[in-house]
């Protein structure tokens, strides 16, 4: 990855971190344990998706899907 995309990710993370402690009461531990230990963070590293390009918000939907239904499950729409 290019140092803009880990600056992308850095930021993704920040944002998501942020409200699972919000939505979830966990705290900075476990919010940052829940995405460095999820597909949907393996996901937004690798360039060939280009997840790391999308929105904090897209992607933090992404990780509740993951771990509500314990793999990410994209909705139809």
């Amino acid at each position: 990855m290019t140092a803009k995309q880990d600056f992308l990710v850095e930021g993704i993370v920040s944002d998501m971190t942020k409200w699972l402690m919000e939505e979830r009461s966990v705290s900075l531990q476990e919010a940052l344990g829940l995405i460095y230990n999820s597909q949907t963070f393996e996901k937004i590293q690798d360039s060939a998706t280009g997840l790391y390009s999308e929105s904090s918000a897209y992607n933090y939907d992404l990780l509740v899907s993951e771990l509500t239904n314990g793999k990410i499950v994209q909705a139809d729409f």
